[in-house]
């Protein structure tokens, strides 16, 4: 009777990463911001054992009815890259947070958010580099949405692009659940 040596591996833990993908705003509105094009900003999770999640806001057409055009709701989606990207930046998990607490912590205010209560505004001047104070765009959702879980907003510059809105983050309630209307 012979002994065959088994081997058996380690299992490796793949942690998610996390990247902000920026694409041209409302491609090819986006392209007109003054001093230069805006940009999209949507957060991917990559999970070796979740997939690919895809995090944005978004402003609403008339799914959610007329009386709620125009609302910045939380757009999210399952293994598929959004199309256009122009720049990629690598995010990472905030000091004493592991990688798969901040996943976790990032989805769960995710849908939590209060979807299709405030208005969706444009920046300053339709085609400006900031919001207006009190106002929120798909930018303004995503830098709330970070900071809620971060305690701050990441800050976010790109050469030849602005992000209007990100200056401009939605107050945090918004992503505790509670519909304030």
């Amino acid at each position: 009777m012979t002994t065959e040596a088994v081997s058996v591996g380690r299992i490796q833990h793949s942690a998610p990463t996390f990247t902000l993908y920026g694409r041209i705003a409302a491609a090819p509105i986006g392209k007109v911001g003054k001093p230069h094009p805006s940009l999209h900003i949507s957060l991917i999770i990559d999970d070796a054992y979740n997939g690919i999640t895809v995090i944005d806001g978004q402003p609403t057409m008339a799914e959610a009815g007329l009386r709620n055009v125009l609302r910045i709701r939380t757009n999210m989606y399952t293994n598929s890259l959004p199309p256009g990207v122009v720049v990629k930046i690598p995010l990472a998990a905030p000091n004493g947070m592991s990688p798969e607490t901040f996943s976790q912590e990032l989805i769960k205010r995710a849908l939590n958010f209060s979807s299709y209560v405030s208005p969706y505004s444009f920046p300053a001047r339709l085609r400006g580099d900031r919001m207006n104070p009190g106002e929120y765009n798909s930018s303004s959702y995503l830098a709330a949405l970070l900071k809620s879980v971060m305690g701050y907003v990441p800050e976010l510059r790109v050469a030849g692009y602005q992000t209007p809105g990100w200056e401009e983050p939605m107050p945090l309630h918004f992503f505790k659940g509670e519909a304030i209307r």
